[in-house]
């Protein structure tokens, strides 16, 4: 169960995460500026590939795949939940965006393994309805100051104009805001002035 009510716990620099820069499952590059300005952008960093650091240690909640690397199951859950809900978040003029961390860019074919896991077998990253962005070598994760075991879960609102209004840093694998405190969220950025 993730948390219903949440308020920002985290404030970094709105620049700095607008000038952060991810890669597509293409492999082309794409900046977090040139994602907002239009509509609101829900951004969800997960904890990535678990396991795929020399030294990293996987905890409880981590699923084993066939490299000794893992996808943490509350980033899956909360990802399938985005999937599910998606169109609630258009409906609130957002558009959804996850991180999935790497350590290296070899780690980057994991993310077709993820999309598998999170919306079934078959199921590839160009099937969710949202971008999947990679954040190879942990670079956005450093800037934002979230590494632990690759990334702490965290969640980033900017508003239409591209201003960060809400910001939120787990405290533990399964600390997160529910769907339901996201909408709650984008309701009262979404009120008139």
């Amino acid at each position: 169960q993730f948390a219903d009510s949440v308020e920002s716990n985290a404030q970094p620099d709105p620049s700095q995460i607008a000038d952060l820069t991810l890669t597509k499952a293409d492999g082309s590059l794409v900046k977090i500026r040139d994602l907002t300005g239009e509509k609101n952008v829900l951004l969800v960093v997960s904890r990535g590939l678990v396991g795929s650091l020399p030294s990293a240690v996987g905890e409880t909640g981590d699923k084993p795949n066939s490299g000794g690397k893992s996808f943490c199951i509350f980033c899956s859950t909360q990802t399938s939940r985005l999937v599910a809900n998606y169109a609630k978040f258009q409906q609130r003029n957002t558009e959804v965006v996850v991180v999935f961390p790497v350590a290296r860019s070899s780690d980057a074919a994991e993310l077709q393994n993820f999309a598998a896991k999170v919306q079934g077998k078959g199921k590839t990253s160009d099937d969710f309805p949202f971008p999947v962005l990679l954040d190879v070598e942990l670079t956005a994760v450093d800037a934002l100051g979230i590494r632990d075991d690759l990334s702490k879960p965290a969640t980033y609102i900017f508003d239409s104009q591209g201003q960060l209004r809400f910001g939120y840093v787990g405290q533990s694998i399964s600390d997160r805001p529910s769907v339901q405190a996201l909408l709650d969220q984008l309701d009262r950025i979404n009120q008139p002035l």
